[in-house]
């Protein structure tokens, strides 16, 4: 079985029936980034009886447990090096000045070496900058002020011709931030206030611009057969960008605070979500 992010949308339909006969699949031996970042951070606010069972994958699988341990607590993993070594690793988004973490510039170097090492060359600047403004967007949007954002989580794979990120925390939502921003009162529900934000780079800012942090990741997928998904409380939206355009495709999902987003792309002609088995991260 796979935890990726078709997985991680089931665990939240379960989680909004609370239906305990519902987790009726074995624990996951292959796992994408998506999937991992998501579960990471959905997993505090599932029902105890939901919870339980994804403690019991953690404890079968060190990159999930690894990744719960440091959205809740704010820690770098203990096995840091073993997964940067594999080109994989995580890293908590904490307070409005994260990114000045002593760790953190180490961390995106890392992700930009396996980035280039895979193939993508001076693309890897963009996706990197395209990283850290999904992350920042945590500290500047996800709390009811910036001064107390909500912590957040970032996870990244790289491996051969592909790269996948991965960012998620627990706050107010795009539909409570937009809202701020008096243009978009109107908004009926999470999945028409993401879906402002991908075709009209909504902001919760009334001044200085539009969304420029999601334009930053969409101008770093061109040519990169990228795949965005985005999912906040009841709302969940995967994006193609192809090199005539973006496709949405909107959904209804099980309600869940925070947004929690993925990107893949890759240089070859399809991209989807790539997947690694434990075993080989051991």
């Amino acid at each position: 079985m796979q935890l990726d992010s078709t997985l991680a949308a089931d665990i939240r339909e379960i989680a909004s029936r609370n239906e305990p006969r519902s987790l009726d699949f074995g624990a996951p031996t292959h796992y994408s980034i998506g999937g991992i970042v998501e579960v990471a951070c959905i997993r505090s606010a599932c029902p105890p009886w939901l919870r339980a069972a994804l403690d019991h994958w953690a404890e079968l699988s060190p990159v999930l447990s690894n990744a719960i341990l440091s959205f809740e607590t704010g820690k770098l993993p203990s096995t840091a090096d073993m997964w940067a070594s594999r080109q994989l690793e995580f890293f908590p988004i904490r307070g409005r000045n994260w990114a000045h973490d002593v760790n953190y510039h180490p961390f995106e170097s890392r992700f930009r070496k396996a980035a280039n090492k895979a193939g993508f060359g001076k693309k890897a600047d963009g996706l990197t900058g395209a990283l850290f403004e999904m992350a920042d967007n945590v500290a500047q949007h996800s709390g009811d002020d910036t001064s107390t954002p909500a912590p957040g989580l970032i996870g990244y794979y790289v491996c051969d011709d592909h790269v996948a990120f991965a960012i998620g925390d627990l706050g107010r939502g795009v539909l409570a931030s937009l809202q701020e921003n008096r243009a978009w009162t109107t908004l009926p529900n999470s999945k028409a206030a993401l879906m402002a934000i991908i075709t009209n780079h909504a902001s919760r800012r009334t001044y200085g611009g539009d969304g420029g942090g999601f334009k930053e990741v969409f101008r770093s997928l061109t040519d990169l057969n990228g795949v965005v998904e985005m999912c906040s409380y009841d709302g969940r939206v995967k994006v193609f960008q192809t090199p005539t355009g973006r496709q949405a495709q909107p959904q209804f999902t099980g309600a869940f605070p925070g947004l929690q987003l993925s990107v893949n792309c890759s240089l070859k002609s399809k991209c989807g979500e790539r997947f690694f088995e434990v075993d080989n991260l051991m």
